[in-house]
């Protein structure tokens, strides 16, 4: 069986109802027919509701919303028009829930709809994530979920640009929030966009739409306001934000903004593009220094001057939208019988004509762009429905850096993994070596509070940083991938056989079982077995196969890795 514990995460609490409490997240299964919500065991405490009677039905979280501040998951859901093909159709709403007189909680719910015979919602899965409460305070200004945001904004759009009343939109991103999660810790972190979200709210006109969409990425609509108008009203929110540090953990800290902004209908005509536009200027305002503000350009665009991570900015949303985000399963085999023991989840995506295209072709422009999150999130929700599917199979997903640091992971992680009892000890989480010792304590925490949550961990690429020995020990994984770059030429190099031999012992000395990632030939596989190698992955001893169909009656293809 893959996967150990070491005995390193006894600090934390080992049942996941008690972390998933702990970081205020309660899971539920709701059916439309009767109404009626069955809450997770922890979900009292989480809502701090002594009785569970008063939201015990989906019309009573619908009742207990806070005006003005989004419509809920079961509004959402009742509201669907997408139809499901057999794996669920997601939502994610953000609202306002006045559980107690004079307290509003903050309230971030993600799930999956099922539907019935008619192809209508009938069956919800679903997480309720309480992010801060405060006394009177609804949860931001007008927070909605993002497709509820542009339905609004695409059904609005055509009548004020027919009365020549112009929109800005702003994607925005607050500058050092990474840097705040890292130092204070998620919950914190939560609190700091919090205090933000109120100082726009001072300044925001009640006519502007709002959405906060991921954990560092929100967007808003500004009714009746031409181009030339945008860097003023940027200025102003930036000013509320900057004006006074905020007080995070007891400390005071300064924070900014980050906006990219585009126009209707001089930059787009269509909500989606628009926003599209906008993020696509912000992700060059998180590139530049001292550009913390800008507007789209069209002419300079045409000219190719904008940067290679706006292609990324440019096409995720529409990727995740149009479900062309897809996963490829290739085995990880045991070095001695063959036998496939579990999976890596392959990012793919499926391009035009059904061409299918591999993580290497778009994961940096997504990485340049911040959009990674929302993929790997993807993937992980991908992963955990074939997991459900498929009992018998384990699975491996992997974590980019910029989702380590993602304030929704760890909350989005124990969500899934809390569908069923065993899916935990049937997932892998694989982590890059760069990424683990590039903050060594800050890993720690996030690795124990996945590891309590009962996954298998994985360091992927290990080998590439050269220095990461000494964290091994100290790092509650289960396995080591070892860089493929050092099996490659394993049959030719004396020094990488010296290497991953050394490595080989150093970790099972450690008790950590050892993957070999890029195995092209039979010699090669040998060759690893001999050095005691546990598993074995690469071509040789399988191709990626596409999960699922990837078009309407087609079959598996062979990919390019």
């Amino acid at each position: 069986m893959v996967g150990s514990s070491h005995g390193r995460v006894d600090a934390l609490p080992h049942d996941p109802r008690t972390l998933l409490t702990s970081i205020g997240v309660a899971l539920y299964d709701w059916d439309l027919a009767t109404d009626a919500i069955v809450w997770a065991p922890n979900a009292s405490q989480v809502l701090g509701l002594p009785d569970l009677s008063a939201v015990s039905r989906g019309l009573d979280l619908a009742t207990l919303s806070e005006p003005g501040t989004g419509p809920t998951g079961a509004d959402i859901v009742r509201a669907a028009s997408g139809r499901d093909a057999g794996s669920g159709v997601p939502y994610e709403a953000r609202y306002g829930l006045r559980t107690k007189p004079g307290t509003v909680l903050s309230i971030v719910e993600t799930g999956r709809w099922y539907a019935a015979g008619d192809g209508r919602p009938a069956k919800v899965h679903g997480m309720i994530r309480v992010t801060s409460s405060g006394e009177g305070e609804a949860c931001g200004p007008g927070q909605q979920e993002r497709t509820t945001f542009l339905r609004m904004l695409s059904a609005e759009m055509p009548d004020a640009l027919r009365a020549k009343r112009p929109l800005s939109l702003f994607a925005i991103a607050i500058e050092n929030l990474a840097e705040i999660n890292e130092r204070f810790g998620f919950e914190d972190g939560d609190a700091a966009v919090d205090a933000v979200l109120q100082r726009l709210r001072t300044v925001m006109r009640r006519r502007d739409g709002f959405v906060r969409y991921s954990g560092n990425r929100f967007a808003m609509a500004l009714r009746a306001c031409p181009p030339e108008q945008a860097r003023i009203a940027a200025e102003r929110l930036d000013a509320a934000v900057e004006a006074e540090p905020i007080v995070v953990a007891g400390e005071t800290i300064r924070t900014s903004l980050l906006i990219g902004a585009a126009s209707a209908p001089e930059h787009a005509s269509d909500a989606t593009v628009l926003l599209r536009r906008a993020e696509q200027c912000l992700a060059i305002a998180k590139r530049r220094s001292g550009s913390r503000f800008v507007l789209y350009d069209p002419q300079a665009f045409r000219r190719g001057e904008r940067p290679a991570e706006a292609d990324g900015a440019l096409d995720v949303i529409g990727l995740l939208n149009a479900r062309r985000i897809l996963f490829a399963r290739q085995p990880v085999v045991d070095a001695t019988t063959r036998e496939t023991v579990f999976s890596e989840a392959l990012l793919r995506v499926r391009g035009e004509g059904d061409r299918i295209v591999a993580a290497a072709d778009i994961v940096p422009s997504m990485e340049r762009a911040g959009l990674v999150p929302l993929v790997d999130m993807r993937i992980l929700e991908l992963a955990v429905d074939h997991l459900v599917r498929n009992p018998e199979e384990r699975l491996s997903v992997n974590l980019s850096p910029l989702t380590l640091d993602s304030p929704d992971w760890l909350a989005t992680l124990a969500a899934h993994v809390g569908r069923s009892g065993d899916l935990a000890s049937r997932l892998i989480v694989e982590v890059t070596e760069t990424v683990a010792i590039r903050d060594p304590d800050g890993t720690r925490r996030k690795l124990d509070a996945m590891k309590a949550l009962g996954v298998t961990l994985a360091i992927d690429d290990f080998g590439a940083g050269h220095t990461s020995f000494k964290h091994l020990r100290n790092f509650p994984v289960d396995i080591v991938k070892i860089d493929g770059a050092f099996i490659q030429n394993l049959c030719r190099s004396q020094s990488d056989v010296f290497f991953v031999r050394t490595l080989v012992d150093l970790a099972h000395h450690l008790g950590l079982q050892t993957v070999a990632e890029w195995v092209e030939d039979e010699e090669t596989a040998i060759m690893l077995a001999g050095f005691g190698v546990d598993y074995l992955q690469g071509d040789h001893l399988g191709l990626p196969a596409v999960v699922g169909p990837i078009a309407s009656g087609a079959t598996g293809a062979r990919l390019a890795v």
